[in-house]
């Protein structure tokens, strides 16, 4: 190999944004937010200490037990109406735990929103006719 080979001046990569899913995720997290009632974020709030307030118009970023069960709103597998209960955040975080990255990131927050439904009365499985 020669010299010349070896010194060659390499031209640098194009800069490309490396988070871009990450940033596009938390975009759609905040526009999941809208769908969160307020007892939804009465319960992120006490087992994640993060408050997030109805119609702000950009929240930041959320913590993943509020990403969760804001996309589990907007999808619709928790319909408008519906509680979340203690039956739903064990199912989440069973989801989590069998997702092949071994990840779970609403594992800290379960027994706090656990505990927090039960001092609420459990949230077993009451629909609010009111929404």
């Amino acid at each position: 190999m020669s010299v010349s080979r070896l010194n060659r001046s390499s031209q640098p990569l194009p800069a490309t944004p490396v988070r871009t899913a990450a940033r596009e995720r938390n975009q759609h997290a905040r526009q999941d937010a809208e769908s969160l009632t307020d007892r939804d974020r009465e319960l992120i709030y006490q087992a994640t200490g993060q408050r997030i307030r109805p119609g702000e118009p950009n929240p930041g970023w959320i913590n993943a037990l509020a990403a969760a069960i804001a996309a589990d709103r907007a999808a619709g597998k928790l319909a408008p109406g519906q509680e979340v209960t203690a039956v739903y955040l064990k199912d989440l975080a069973r989801r989590y735990d069998q997702n092949p990255t071994g990840r779970n990131p609403v594992t800290g927050y379960l027994e706090p929103a656990l505990r927090h439904l039960s001092q609420q009365g459990g949230g077993g499985g009451r629909l609010d006719v009111t929404a």
